[in-house]
């Protein structure tokens, strides 16, 4: 289901990435050497102040409830999946993280911060 994120086996979690970002992280992966696991726990610790602003995590509306999202979400393009291999302590805190900012959707927590933390594409260039 585009949107969340699932287990694989016994480490290996995929997530869903739009084609672009996907095409940004394994553009960064390649020129740092770094693995998709790697970027994203770069990604996570970089963007951690700014997780709310970035993900748009509900506020409290009336002093009782927090905003709800109703419905699925809707794409702007292709979604994509992207394994990372997280050990279950990593995988603990995306979860936490996840369950604070997001639902518990890793998958739009991962976005997010990959988003805000890779670099954009240049004009002209393919995404």
């Amino acid at each position: 289901m585009p949107g969340s994120a699932r287990t694989i086996s016994g480490s290996s979690v995929v997530v869903y990435l739009a084609v672009s970002l996907r095409s940004r992280l394994r553009a960064h992966a390649a020129a740092t050497g770094r693995s998709h696991t790697q970027i994203v726990f770069d990604a996570l610790n970089d963007t951690h102040p700014r997780l709310a602003e970035l993900t748009g995590a509900p506020t409290p509306v009336d002093g009782l409830f927090v905003a709800q999202r109703s419905g699925r979400r809707q794409h702007l393009e292709d979604q994509v999946q992207v394994s990372i291999r997280p050990n279950p302590e990593n995988l603990a805190v995306i979860d936490g993280l996840a369950g604070r900012h997001t639902g518990g959707n890793r998958s739009a927590l991962i976005a997010a911060a990959l988003d805000a933390y890779l670099p954009a594409p240049m004009k002209g260039l393919p995404a």
